[in-house]
């Protein structure tokens, strides 16, 4: 049997995409509060060995978090007053007697306040357990 070079170099790589190299999850799905999709925040998940990873939450309610460690996560839900944004200084200043064109406002609409308890991972009660790969996992806040 001859075996050649390119299969050797081949091998590693079969191996380590069969085996799921990095060993974590996305974990995807949706949030709500009292039967309401979130329409605006962060989803925030803290894994035993102490590292975070966080998402977007979209408009729909929905979230993708990559990078999750498997095992027991704690999790947070952050939904602050988007019209409240940071604003950003302007390096120039308007001439004397000219007014600054004030910037476009952004509406978000459905968003509402979550209570401040979710923010938190250690204290917001909100826990899971995570696998590898591909995980499904809605938010229900009450």
């Amino acid at each position: 049997m001859k075996i050649h070079l390119r299969n050797w170099l081949v091998l590693p790589i079969v191996v380590i995409a069969a085996c799921g190299c990095g060993n974590t999850a996305t974990v995807t799905g949706k949030v709500t509060y009292k039967g309401r999709p979130v329409t605006y925040g962060s989803v925030i998940f803290l894994s035993a060995d102490r590292t975070a990873r966080s998402g977007v939450i979209e408009p729909d309610g929905s979230y993708a978090v990559e990078g999750v460690s498997p095992g027991g996560v704690k999790i947070a839900v952050i939904s602050h007053d988007p019209s409240r944004g940071r604003s950003v200084k302007s390096e120039h200043s308007p001439r004397p007697g000219k007014k600054r064109a004030s910037a476009p406002k952004t509406t978000f609409n459905g968003w509402f306040p979550l209570p401040p308890r979710f923010e938190d991972p250690e204290s917001s009660g909100l826990v899971c357990t995570v696998g590898s790969g591909q995980v499904s996992y809605d938010i229900d806040l009450k």
